[in-house]
């Protein structure tokens, strides 16, 4: 009875030390220094230990200095849902994650470290939920353990499907793994993604314009050709007018013409005395 009795004592006394011992992973698999979040669950995400760390309700973890971080998983095959599945493209150890806050106004916006030029094309770009996190636990300096003081997130991680997602089966040859991200949709437009050319109304007006531009000129060009074709040819010469003679009109070069033959036919005038 006394033998069963210190069994029992023996094995209580090594439960929470298994607990602070319990090993963390990268995604790649490799062990980390960090320590889980709940030392009491069967799965935990992991974060740094030191004063003023905490992990975050999203899974996320904040060093002392504010940084955000990805840390890692108490599940070393990382297909828990406890395991934070962001930026997994680094898989070689925690990863930083980067605020897009700046550009699309929105605190839960983040890009991964590796990414470059991320929050301002959107590529790579991604949404944390829930959209403010709030404090899971804290470092315990005393217990070197994390100490739950809040509750954590257990919806969708993630509102897009920009970041990079992992999932591992065994078969029975081992363990394979697959990581796939997609691109994904920008939550901001942002200054890049603008295009440099002109708008459809400025087209519309630059069209209108040369219309009217041109029924202008065609206007101006004929007058300009009836006003040259006026002064070219002139007006059409006066007709003589016609008088009547004998019954029939006669113009003035007629008349002129018939009062010269009368006089020629005229006798020539005596002398006086």
């Amino acid at each position: 009875m006394k033998t069963f009795v210190f069994i029992s004592t023996f094995v209580q006394l090594l439960a929470p030390c298994s607990a602070v011992l319990k090993q963390c992973y990268y995604p790649d698999g490799s062990p980390s220094s960090d320590f889980p979040c709940d030392p009491n669950a069967k799965e935990s995400a992991c974060c740094g230990s030191g004063l003023g760390s905490t992990c975050l309700n999203n899974r996320l973890c904040q060093s002392n200095n504010g940084n955000i971080i990805r840390g890692s998983c108490s599940d070393k095959n990382w297909s828990s849902p406890e395991c934070a599945p962001f930026c997994l493209s680094a898989d070689t150890g925690g990863t930083d994650l980067i605020s897009c806050s700046n550009v699309t106004n929105a605190d839960n916006s983040f890009c991964c470290d590796h990414t470059n030029g991320c929050c301002d094309s959107g590529v790579g770009r991604f949404n944390v939920l829930p959209k403010e996190a709030s404090v899971w636990a804290t470092w315990n300096v005393e217990a070197s353990s994390y100490r739950v003081v809040g509750t954590v997130y257990t919806g969708n991680p993630t509102s897009t499907s920009s970041a990079a997602t992992k999932t591992k089966s065994t078969t029975a040859t081992g363990t394979t793994t697959t990581i796939s991200s997609s691109a994904p949709t920008n939550t901001s437009p942002s200054d890049s993604d603008n295009s440099s050319g002109l708008s459809n109304g400025a087209k519309t007006g630059i069209g209108v314009g040369v219309g009217v531009g041109v029924v202008l000129l065609a206007a101006i060009a004929f007058l300009v050709w009836k006003l040259r074709q006026r002064k070219g040819y002139g007006a059409a010469p006066v007709q003589a007018p016609m008088q009547e003679l004998d019954g029939r009109a006669h113009t003035p070069a007629e008349l002129d013409a018939r009062g010269k033959k009368n006089q020629d036919l005229r006798p020539p005038a005596e002398l006086a005395g």
